[in-house]
């Protein structure tokens, strides 16, 4: 417990070492520390991080500091290397190279260092002023407390109220509404101030002395400053138990500053700009002179304690001393110092970061070089810190004259950095404002194709689509940006769900393209295009051909958005296998600059392919995990796809309040009604309904904007093979036999197009049957589904052969196909398929009551699925997520989303506490 006491604060410290406490037993947690400078928050911090190390828990101390706030993720790094031992030693996780590296890079190996350290002891990670963090440090902590949820960590965050950071205050309202405990710092009551005088001064203060700390406002470090100031320069009078008679904190220092000459005391000055800790050679740089020549007031400085010594640099020797110096300037001496301190620290060596940090604090309109300055310390950090570099950009702008000829291309600038910091709102709102000037028609047409392209990026094809025919009408534009604007059309069409037009747009940026990485791009496009229309060899061709002419340039080789649109086309085409080996080379590729939107496109293909195997358990645990992606990085592009899939595997799995909250979800990330992602939903929407037993007739009616593109719009059932057949049988039950004979229609123009394709092909005879009432297509269709590599659609079109084969009284064989359809859906945990299946089988078996019905409990040891019960045994037996993943060939976030279930169906907080119920059920597992 705490080594002294902690007046006025016997809540917050109970709190704070109940949470301690359950972190030493293996509980995660977090706690978040609100107040106003002075009040004790870093007090608190100390002390939890003292009772911590007593209790066996690895201490990772960190603190964010106002100038450097330009350098990513460096409290985070700070506090990782400062534990004992270092959770981190790799020297490419030092902050200094720390922008050699992609972000989510960065991210996923502290993650991995968090997690072998857990398995050792726990950990405390404990930041401090947080209110100064950088964005990439509040993103890297949301996404560490999701993914390390069920590890014993406990976070401890504390932030002054001001100055306010929207994303750090988003992450301090989910952390509490995730359980955190919050704790907000009131000043102290009287009472509490003088305890804490008569602890520090072993007497009694009278009232005089009193009223003077009551000026403290109730601020236990103004408190400790003003006590300790006076009691080391003996003039408090202690007598008899009692303390009177004491100066104000004001008068003394004046003191001590008129104890040193003007030499000093203009060293003192030029110090405080750079902080309470610095290095001699700027402040010599500034003050224009050799740093020997700066020695003897330094040593005047010593010699009186306004500085002391801290390594090779020097300190005040207290905060406020620092504080009150640097308030004493004059704001326009103090802005010109800035200015001084960046152009010092650039000719010393300085970090660009900390250049730009007095760059902005200084400069002035129309400051040409401060300008320059901001853009050097954008470009550094804008491959990990894309919404800082966009900030930095954005004051350089403010900075410019409006009529300077670089001020179009800054904004520009600006508004790409932006939009890749998920700022999208922001960024549109700078373009737009730019696009009422009056611009020069090659800015003008680059700042549009900007908007375009990362709009399209964004998911607001059109908008997007609006800026690129905008750029394209416009006289005089070159054919390298047109190539580019006809590419950005083309994305925005295929988003919105034209695939016809987005192969037009495609052609004609190949036509004035001419480079093979504009060709590829506009190829690759194209080929995405063809296979939402369903010619699916043909996509595979585009792509293919993409492939070979983006390999040619080293960047475009490895962008993940090439291998996850082959990948997509290729799990169309039944070739599984080549599918995940193309989404596992994307996720390889994740991380570099621009890239990290892709991330969440990966989650959807990798979950999308886990559905197409069966693998409901780890849809849903790869869809969750790509949510949560989706919030870190702030981007909406393919949630709704997402939600779509996750709903559907919901679905199968009878969790029809999840599917429909997925749904609802979904619905309101849509931006274009005919894109992709909302025929997905319609159609998520429709097989939930189904399955939950809705009437026919309004299902098919909910489905009428995608039945009026049927028989020629074969878009519409291209993207599962299952879609025709569950249309024809959708409309044949609500006993509409034209938009039945539609669908067939177009189900087997889709098996003759793909004819090398199983599934469709499959598909086709499936959906013939269905409309016809056709036994003998229906089994020829279950006999060509067992050589496809799909469950689900095996055991539907086994089912569907069973209903016509029980019709024709042929029971032997209806049964075998019953069979072999239960067996498919229990493998998936299709629970309310196979449920209907057994309760069908057990009709034609026993007539009087036949095989039971089993359901899923919600909670305890029958509630494990078969996924999550794999990853807890390995879990008992003590492998590591990590571990884990490679066992089962699963990401990581896919490990811990199966495990975070197991903790709340089997009502455990901890690992250990899983491994004693796993080993009480399957005490084999210990050998």
């Amino acid at each position: 417990m705490p080594h002294g006491p902690l007046h006025g604060r016997e809540t917050e410290v109970r709190r704070l070492s109940e949470s301690v406490m359950a972190a030493a037993a293996g509980h995660g947690s977090a706690v978040i520390v609100d107040g106003a400078a002075g009040l004790g928050k870093s007090r608190l911090v100390l002390e939890a991080a003292t009772w911590a190390r007593r209790l066996g828990i690895a201490v990772a101390p960190g603190v964010a500091d106002e100038l450097p706030r330009a350098s990513p993720l460096a409290p985070l790094l700070e506090a990782m290397r400062g534990s004992s031992p270092p959770i981190i030693g790799d020297a490419k996780l030092d902050p200094a190279h720390v922008l050699d590296y992609g972000a989510f890079w960065l991210i996923d190996q502290l993650e991995s260092a968090l997690r072998r350290t857990t398995t050792r002891q726990p950990v405390l990670i404990a930041l401090d002023d947080m209110q100064w963090s950088d964005s990439l440090t509040v993103v890297a902590v949301r996404a560490l407390a999701e993914r390390l949820t069920t590890s014993p960590i406990m976070w401890l965050l504390s932030r002054r109220p001001w100055p306010s950071m929207p994303t750090l205050d988003t992450l301090i309202s989910d952390l509490v509404g995730g359980g955190a405990v919050q704790l907000q710092l009131a000043p102290l009551p009287s009472a509490a101030v003088a305890q804490v005088a008569s602890d520090l001064l072993g007497a009694v203060p009278e009232n005089a002395l009193l009223g003077m700390l009551d000026k403290c406002a109730g601020n236990p470090s103004m408190v400790v400053d003003l006590l300790s100031t006076l009691a080391e320069d003996d003039e408090l009078l202690i007598d008899a138990g009692y303390a009177r008679l004491l100066p104000s904190r004001e008068q003394r220092l004046q003191g001590w500053l008129t104890q040193v000459g003007p030499l000093t005391r203009q060293l003192l000055s030029v110090a405080s700009i750079f902080g309470r800790t610095f290095d001699v050679p700027p402040v010599a740089q500034v003050l224009h002179c050799k740093v020997a020549e700066l020695l003897p007031s330094i040593q005047e400085a010593l010699g009186v304690g306004l500085l002391v010594e801290e390594g090779a640099q020097l300190s005040f020797q207290h905060a406020l001393i620092r504080e009150t110096v640097y308030g004493a300037l004059p704001p326009g001496a103090r802005n010109s110092l800035h200015r001084g301190a960046a152009d010092a620290l650039l000719a010393t060596g300085g970090s660009i970061s900390e250049v730009a940090a007095h760059a902005i604090t200084g400069a002035e309109p129309g400051d040409a070089h401060a300008v320059g300055l901001l853009v050097r310390a954008s470009d550094e950090v804008a491959a990990d810190a894309p919404g800082t570099a966009g900030d930095l950009r954005l004051r350089a702008v403010d900075l410019m004259p409006a009529a300077d000829a670089d001020r179009p291309q800054r904004v520009m600038e600006a508004t790409g950095l932006l939009f890749r910091a998920g700022r999208s709102a922001e960024a549109q709102t700078l373009a737009e404002v730019a696009l009422q000037g009056c611009l020069p028609v090659d800015v003008e047409a680059r700042l549009r194709c900007q908007l375009a392209d990362s709009l399209g990026i964004a998911g607001y094809s059109a908008s997007a689509l609006h800026h690129a025919t905008a750029a394209l009408g416009l006289q005089g534009v070159d054919d390298s940006t047109r190539a580019l604007l006809f590419a950005a059309a083309s994305k925005a069409h295929l988003m919105a769900g034209d695939a016809a037009a987005a192969l037009w747009a495609g052609e004609q940026a190949i036509t004035v393209g001419r480079t093979p990485v504009r060709v590829g791009r506009a190829l690759l496009t194209m080929g995405a295009a063809e296979r939402v229309r369903g010619r699916l060899m043909r996509s595979l061709e585009l792509v293919d051909q993409a492939v070979d002419l983006l390999a040619s340039d080293a960047a475009e080789a490895h962008r993940p958005e090439t291998s996850w649109t082959r990948g997509r086309t290729l799990l169309a085409l039944d070739r599984f296998e080549e599918a995940k080996a193309a989404f596992d080379a994307a996720s390889r590729w994740v991380g570099g600059p621009g890239t990290e939107s892709t991330d969440v496109l990966g989650y959807t293909c990798r979950a999308m392919l886990r559905l197409r195997r069966g693998e409901l358990d780890d849809a849903v645990a790869e869809g969750n995990a790509g949510l949560i992606r989706a919030d870190e990085l702030e981007s909406w592009t393919h949630v709704p796809e997402l939600c779509a899939v996750l709903a559907e595997a919901h679905a199968y799995r009878g969790e029809f309040g999840p599917a429909r909250r997925q749904l609802r979800r979904g619905v309101s990330m849509v931006s274009q009604p005919n894109s992709v992602g909302a025929q997905r939903l319609a159609w998520a929407m429709a097989l939930l309904d189904e399955t939950a037993g809705e009437d026919p007739s309004r299902v098919l009616a909910n489905l009428d904007s995608v039945c009026d593109q049927l028989p020629d719009g074969l878009q519409v059932l291209a993207f599962d093979p299952m879609a025709g057949p569950f249309l024809v049988r959708l409309a044949t039950r609500a006993n509409d036999a034209k938009r039945a004979g539609m669908a067939a229609e177009a189900t087997e123009s889709l098996g003759r197009v793909n004819c090398d394709v199983i599934s469709f092909d499959a598909a086709a005879t499936q959906a013939g049957g269905l409309l016809d009432d056709d036994v003998d297509r229906l089994v020829e269709a279950a006999r060509a589904f067992e050589a496809s590599p799909r469950p689900l659609a095996r055991a539907r079109a086994a089912e569907d052969a069973a209903g016509g084969l029980l019709q024709r009284r042929r029971r032997a064989e209806a049964v075998e196909e019953l069979e072999l359809a239960l067996a498919g859906y229990d493998g998936a945990g299709a629970v309310v398929a196979a449920q209907r299946v057994r309760e069908r089988l057990a009709d034609v078996t026993s007539p009087g009551g036949g095989l039971p019905t089993v359901g899923q409990p919600a909670f305890g040891w029958a509630s494990i699925t078969a996924a999550e019960l794999r990853v807890a045994r390995l879990a008992a037996a003590g492998l590591t997520n990590r571990a884990i993943a490679d066992e089962l060939d699963l990401s990581p976030h896919t490990v811990e989303s199966h495990l975070r279930h197991s903790f709340r169906k089997l009502d455990v907080r901890s690992r250990v506490e899983l491994t004693r119920v796993v080993l009480t059920r399957e005490p084999s597992i210990d050998g």
